[in-house]
This record gives C-alpha cells, sequence and structure tokens, in this order.
C-alpha cells in the first residue's frame, strides 16, 4: 500500500509541476505570449474553417450524382452532411438540394 501511495503523490506532483510552468511572471515574457499565440489561435482556426468546407463538398460528390441521378430519392450521407454545412455556413441558402448537388458535381 506505500508503494501505491508514493506512486501517486510522484505522478500528482509530475502533473502540478507541468501545470505551473506554463506560469509567467514577467509582463513582457507574458505579453509577448500573448501577441504571438493569439494571431497564431486565429489564423489556425481561420484556415481550418475555411479548408474543412471544400473537403466536406468533395468527399459529397458521389453522393451528389447519386442524388441526380435518382432525381432527389437517394440522400447519401456524404451529401446529407455537405447539405448541412451550406445550410449553416450561409444565412439565406441560396439553392435547393438539386441545385447543390448540381454545383457540387460542377466545381468539385
Amino acid at each position: 500500500m506505500d508503494l501505491w501511495k508514493a506512486l501517486t503523490t510522484i505522478i500528482t506532483v509530475t502533473i502540478s509541476a507541468d501545470a505551473t510552468a506554463w506560469y509567467v511572471e514577467n509582463p513582457v515574457e507574458r505579453a509577448l505570449t500573448v501577441t504571438t499565440l493569439a494571431p497564431t489561435m486565429i489564423l489556425g482556426a481561420t484556415t481550418a474553417l475555411t479548408v474543412n468546407g471544400p473537403a466536406i463538398m468533395k468527399k459529397a460528390k458521389d453522393d451528389a450524382l447519386a442524388f441526380i441521378g435518382s432525381d432527389g430519392e437517394i440522400r447519401g450521407a456524404q451529401f446529407e452532411q455537405a447539405s448541412r454545412y451550406y445550410r449553416s455556413a450561409y444565412n439565406s441558402p441560396l439553392m435547393n438540394d438539386m441545385q447543390l448537388a448540381h454545383a457540387i458535381v460542377a466545381k468539385y
């Protein structure tokens, strides 16, 4: 039982040591950290959002072809995901599902 207590204590100390290692007391270092990390995080988030959309549409091409060929009867999972992405990305959808399927096939 003493071995488990010692092991638990060691793990707790190492976790708390890692948590306090990120604390920066120097205001200049803190300002530099914030001015470096904030734009990097914002750029990364916007890049992920703009890259993710076309990838969803590319995956939906086969399902869009099936949707067009079946005259709207077959709605594949990838096309459904692309349709939901389109509806959430734009406030007022300009295309219905058939037009969206044609756009996906034509562009991707």
